[in-house]
């Protein structure tokens, strides 16, 4: 594994080392190297090739918030790294300070002429960015109102002029223009500006499917000119945008295929979260930041309504060894969130976690599930002040253990079962091996031990090992 991590880092540093000084660079990660490079520093923590090699390979794809992570867990490593260094000077350097301007209507070709097409702006992904659009915003809205003071100006000392011998109509027009200069004038662009709906919901569903890659940012943005142009027409609750959403988001599932119909109500999550101020059951993110100022990027909502960022949450499922539990409520994440949680750029190596534990709980014999329930049977039944019943079934668990093959013991060693406790429902957090050397060292109650190692013994019958 270390001669292919070498071999690669050499060769990915010779050909991409100009790109970390891009962010837009949008190469397709190699996601089997990326699994490879997680495995070994799992194994050798230091790595130090292994997460220079996992930098440029974030980089180069263009996830940039997973590859500053990367490159600041680098530096905890390696303080002096200067792969890491240049990286996050590199950002720093090159953060955003303006927005991109928005692109003025154009008209079709004369097929079409009369019917104006809308660039639309592109929408803030983080607080900086929607920063810079407001001063920019501010700045346009000083421009156009002091604009059409001075034209206004000149257009009244051209109608001053005009003879009484001018035609109507030519007077109607000048007439016309002075109310659109004075409505601009006054700040009031919404009277002069004609308003342009969103796109047919059709039309947006073809540019998702002939651009996969991006067609959650083209279906984000749809929803973000739609909330928009909602709220151009008046004053509208975010019941009524929501409603309308909806509606929209079901023709959008309608008309994309079944690969792509999950994208359109995650671009919902991220609309309900920049747009609609929806609150979740926590406020602040695992590292206290305010779950306002997530970036797009890592944001996540599971279905029991708590917001992650999934860069944090990922960590945090990786130190549990991939048990798909939720660290602030201690509840099993439900189907769904778990496939949308691997799915995710910043938790796709938590799949390999899923496989690895997967393959512990296959790797237990029937004959041991059995000693599971025989263990679990006696400490639950020992009512005795001495449980001398239960010690002695400790100790004949724990030699019979001895006997086990080697990947047997690391099986029950590793092995994180989904259990909670059956008074409390308070979650255990270990794996078998734990439980069983915490109630020898009377560290737990043995009654709570026998609790969870019954749930174990359930839990491998149900995933087959320990059937017959």
């Amino acid at each position: 594994m270390s001669r292919i991590v070498r071999e690669a880092s050499h060769r990915q540093k010779h050909q991409n080392q100009d790109n970390l000084q891009s962010a837009n660079n949008s190469s397709q990660p190699d996601y089997g190297l990326i699994d490879q490079l997680y495995s070994f520093i799992e194994e050798s923590p230091t790595a130090i090739e292994a997460r220079v090699l996992l930098l440029y390979q974030w980089a180069n794809a263009g996830h940039l918030d997973v590859a500053e992570g990367t490159a600041k867990e680098l530096l905890l490593v390696d303080p002096t790294n200067a792969d890491a260094q240049r990286f996050l000077h590199s950002q720093q350097s090159s953060a955003p300070r303006r927005s991109p301007q928005v692109s003025r209507p154009q008209q079709e070709p004369s097929s079409s002429r009369g019917k104006p097409v809308v660039s639309p702006a592109r929408v803030p992904r983080n607080a900086e960015e929607r920063a810079s659009m407001e001063v920019e915003l501010a700045e346009g809205y000083t421009s156009i109102r002091s604009d059409a003071r001075t034209l206004l100006k000149e257009i009244s000392l051209v109608h001053d002029l005009r003879s009484s011998r001018d035609d109507i109509e030519s007077h109607a027009d000048i007439d016309e223009q002075i109310r659109n200069l004075k409505a601009l004038a006054d700040g009031q662009i919404q009277k002069v500006v004609s308003k342009i709906p969103p796109r047919s919901a059709r039309a947006v569903a073809r540019d998702m499917e002939s651009t996969q890659r991006q067609a959650l940012e083209i279906g984000t943005e749809d929803l973000v000119m739609t909330v928009w142009w909602m709220r151009s027409e008046g004053d509208v609750s975010n019941d009524i945008v929501r409603e309308a959403l909806s509606r929209r988001i079901r023709v959008l599932e309608a008309a994309l295929p079944e690969t792509l119909g999950h994208i359109p109500k995650t671009a919902l999550m991220h609309v309900e979260h920049e747009e609609l101020g929806r609150s979740y059951v926590n406020d602040e993110t695992m590292y206290g930041d305010p779950v306002a100022a997530i970036p797009r990027e890592s944001f996540w909502v599971s279905e029991d309504g708590f917001a992650w960022d999934m860069g944090e949450l990922a960590l945090a499922l990786s130190t549990n060894s991939g048990v798909m539990r939720n660290p602030l409520s201690r509840e099993m994440f439900s189907v769904g969130d778990v496939r949308a949680i691997i799915s995710h750029p910043l938790g796709k190596r938590l799949a390999a976690l899923q496989v690895e534990q997967s393959k512990l709980s296959q790797g237990v014999r029937p004959a041991t599930t059995d000693m599971l329930e025989q263990l679990s049977a006696a400490l639950l039944a020992d009512q005795s002040s001495d449980q001398l019943a239960s010690r002695h079934a400790i100790d004949a668990f724990s030699s019979y253990i001895a006997t086990l093959p080697p990947a047997e013991q690391n099986a029950i060693e590793r092995l994180r079962v989904p259990a909670t406790d059956s008074f409390t429902g308070q979650a255990f957090d270990c794996t078998i091996g734990d439980a069983v050397r915490d109630a020898r060292a009377n560290k737990v109650c043995l009654h709570k031990t026998g609790d969870l190692i019954g749930q174990a013994a359930r839990y491998l019958r149900r995933n087959g090992s320990g059937s017959s």
